[in-house]
């Protein structure tokens, strides 16, 4: 049994708030459900526990003006509206036939969706062969040093997903096979067994990338990877379905090179990305993003001077009820990754690069709600796919 808390703020909320906050408050407690906005985002509610309701006003309140300080003074910049967004249509009712729920963010596809989502595998790995980009199979895994590297640890802690193993000791593992002889689950003596992560599980897949390249020297012209792999980001009750996954499936192109390189072919990716918005069909926007890909958050202001320097740019398409999904996005790192992994360019000085990202199953989820699940309706680009041939 939840209740319902209600926070006025002092001013409403931005757009660009309203999607920070939302993604924060989540981590404020596990018991938190449901968040979302009022009266124009001069409320913020969620569910809770009521014996935690009233301890949670406080830090959700501190929480929802701290962000809104960092974001005053910015403004959202539309690169991109596809005609379809002037007048949306979303066609699918009900449940998504297709998504098995296995746990919480974790699903399995079949049948339609699984089709689509082969379909936009394919066809995001075809852009990069616009750069003849190097495929690569990223692993599931990645160092916990390397993930240090990123600062993802300083960043983002809390979206971290630690890959353990037992101790390497004989009587602790008789213990533990003891203790769960009769159990359905894990108890609460299990972390004890366990070493200090040496890996995680992987939350993005350009991070192999920039390390499969420490300490090289990047040609003049550049280099360009076309990767995927699963990639995993705990995201307490912020999980939804195929909106919001823990374990979800990501497709790259990585350029990396000069500071002018990477912004040409990042440049040349949104407009693709437009154009493949108005092949589809699709209501959507590129623009810039609430969050940034990359930053060491010492400070609100640090965090938000870099949407104010436009390094990343969201695809964001339209759900019912006014709502929004990104499931995509292109980024500019700056030479960030290439001090962090001792990387230069010929005769350049440290590496910069970019990176086009898609979240596939966000791709199929946001597809569904604008075109439904009747193929024969379907833009003739996926209708014709073959993915599509039974």
């Amino acid at each position: 049994m939840k209740t319902t808390t209600l926070i006025d703020l002092k001013n409403p909320a931005s757009e660009m708030a309203q999607e920070e906050i939302l993604k924060q408050v989540a981590f404020l407690s596990s018991g938190i459900s449901n968040p979302r906005f009022s009266f124009g985002g001069a409320v913020l509610e969620f569910d809770a526990p009521p014996e935690q309701a009233d301890s949670l006003v406080g830090p959700a309140g501190d929480l929802a003006a701290r962000v809104q300080r960092g974001l005053r003074n910015l403004q959202r910049k539309v690169l991109y509206r596809s005609p379809n967004a002037d007048r949306p249509e979303f066609r699918h009712q009900g449940e998504i036939r297709g998504v098995r729920q296995l746990g919480p963010g974790q699903v399995a596809l079949e049948g339609l969706p699984l089709r689509l989502f082969r379909y936009f595998d394919r066809v995001f790995e075809d852009f990069g062969r616009t750069w003849d980009a190097n495929p690569v199979q990223t692993p599931t895994l990645i160092p916990s040093r390397t993930l240090a590297k990123c600062d993802y640890f300083r960043s983002f802690p809390n979206n971290v997903t630690f890959a353990c193993h037992m101790l390497e000791e004989p009587d602790r593992v008789t213990d533990f096979r003891a203790r769960h002889e009769h159990r359905d689950d894990l108890d609460h003596q299990s972390l004890e067994d366990m070493a200090t992560p040496e890996a995680c599980l992987s939350p993005a897949v350009c991070y192999h990338i920039y390390s499969m390249n420490q300490g090289l020297v990047i040609p003049a012209k550049g280099l360009t990877f076309g990767a995927s792999g699963k990639c995993f980001r705990y995201e307490s009750s912020g999980m939804s379905g195929l909106r919001r996954l823990w374990d979800f499936t990501m497709r790259e192109i990585v350029f990396l090179g000069s500071r002018e390189g990477v912004l040409r072919d990042r440049e040349r990716s949104i407009g693709m990305m437009s154009r493949f918005l108005e092949d589809h069909r699709l209501a959507g926007e590129i623009r810039t993003a609430s969050d940034p890909f990359f930053v060491a958050p010492d400070a609100v202001a640090k965090t938000y001077f870099q949407l104010s320097s436009e390094t990343k740019y969201e695809i964001s398409l339209m759900l019912p009820d006014e709502a929004r999904l990104a499931v995509g996005s292109h980024n500019y790192h700056t030479d960030f990754f290439g001090r962090a992994f001792d990387s230069e360019v010929e005769n350049a000085g440290p590496m910069h690069s970019a990176c086009v990202a898609f979240g596939l199953e966000r791709w199929v989820y946001a597809f569904l709600m604008q075109h439904g699940d009747d193929p024969s309706s379907w833009p003739e680009p996926v209708r014709s796919a073959p993915e599509m041939q039974r």
